[in-house]
């Protein structure tokens, strides 16, 4: 069989172009909500939770459909695909029929279409050099979130801009990402067959449930893997689920600010995460204790939390979520290289389908949990609560398999 051919910077090019898209969604999808139908934070929460709710239904799937496909077609196609919900928002914006029920529906086929699109870009990854996977995650998460950040600010502009201008250029990054993936991973011909010899030879047909209990026992039969993906559900629980609903919250009710002002707090946070990745992206070697590091890093963020719960003055706050971003970009980081480095290429869509599950397992509970925690007791008391409940995972994780993790090479 040829070997898979990858360009890496058509690659960086294609997290940038759909990140900037995103990076659009994750400002006015939640303002929609709170800002434009001035919903409550539990309604925003169950429109998180609508986002995030079909990752548990079709990310395992994804992962296994992504690992029999030509990963750089599939992606193509799923690009185009978000067009599809996009499309609907605009003809809603443009008849102002905008409703609450519109937007979770919005919500739902927009998470499907992600279900598919994250393992089967992560497994992408896996055609760089296992060297210096850890330099190639940080150069994709700096990208990454330097694209979002880029978003977030167009996203400011709603006010001026108009939602169906901002939506119109959010699909337009959605198509050039479509082109861009195909070109990172273009389709060869494999092994080709005499009558047409354009015609890749076809696999036989594997069983989608042996596939997936395979990439479940990657990490049963390895502890610290185990372990790895106990505290990214926490992850999700706690940090991914404050940050989906108590930042937009935070804009609105505890500093009074708009669109503009939440737009500027998620700068600032992808500010930090990218500055993390830049200093990863410098390293010349793999970090000794990549699961130790991460450990570190969830322990920091539930500091930070504490911080925010007390409602300090600006001079006090951007720098508090500078600091939350840049703990979480080392975070993602790390716990993406841990996994790459650990499995096989074979079977990698498949990991980081179940990697990816457990993330967004915990978040959707807990951008929930967190909006209905808000309005019932309010959002310094959650924000306290949440940074406790960090604090005591994180110590709890010292005394796993994943505190003592070396890092090693495929």
């Amino acid at each position: 069989m040829a070997a898979q051919e990858f360009h890496f910077r058509h690659f960086l090019a294609t997290i940038g172009t759909s990140n900037l898209a995103m990076g659009l969604h994750t400002v006015l999808y939640p303002w929609l909500v709170v800002g434009v139908l001035e919903l409550s934070p539990s309604r925003l929460g169950l429109a998180q939770l609508a986002v995030l709710l079909p990752n548990l239904l079709f990310i395992l799937p994804g992962g296994v459909i992504s690992d029999r496909r030509h990963r750089g077609s599939w992606l193509s196609l799923l690009y185009l695909l978000y067009s599809l919900p996009i499309a609907i928002l605009i003809g809603a914006a443009l008849s102002g029929e905008l409703t609450f029920s519109l937007l979770l529906m919005f919500g739902m086929v927009f998470g499907s279409i992600s279900a598919f699109v994250q393992p089967a870009r992560e497994s992408l990854l896996g055609y760089a050099s296992q060297d210096l996977m850890h330099q190639a995650v940080a150069k994709v998460v700096m990208v990454q979130f330097i694209a979002q950040g880029i978003g977030f600010v167009i996203a400011g502009q709603l006010e001026t801009i108009g939602l169906t201008a901002l939506l119109i250029v959010q699909m337009l990054m959605f198509a050039l990402s479509s082109i861009l993936i195909k070109r990172s991973h273009p389709q060869r011909v494999i092994e080709t067959d005499i009558a047409d010899p354009q015609v890749e030879k076809v696999e036989p047909k594997r069983e989608t449930l042996q596939e997936l209990r395979a990439g479940f026992a990657l990490f049963l039969t390895d502890k610290a893997l185990l372990h790895l993906l106990l505290i990214v559900t926490a992850t999700g629980f706690l940090a991914f689920g404050v940050y989906l609903v108590g930042m937009p919250l935070l804009a609105r009710e505890a500093y009074q600010g708009g669109a503009g002002l939440y737009a500027i707090l998620q700068v600032t946070f992808t500010m930090g995460i990218v500055l993390a990745n830049f200093v990863v992206s410098r390293q010349k070697h793999a970090f000794k204790r990549p699961g130790r590091l991460m450990i570190i890093s969830f322990l920091g963020r539930g500091g930070l939390l504490a911080a925010v719960a007390l409602m300090p003055n600006f001079w006090i706050l951007f720098p508090v979520i500078f600091a939350w971003g840049a703990f979480s970009g080392m975070s993602m980081t790390l716990g993406r290289t841990i996994l790459h480095n650990q499995v096989p290429h074979s079977h990698r869509s498949r990991a980081a389908s179940v990697y990816q599950l457990c993330l967004f397992a915990g978040a959707p509970l807990g951008a929930w949990a967190c909006g209905v925690a808000i309005e019932q007791v309010g959002l310094a008391q959650t924000f306290t609560a949440i940074a406790g409940l960090t604090l005591v995972v994180s110590v709890i994780a010292t005394m796993s398999p994943l505190w003592a993790l070396k890092a090693t090479n495929n």
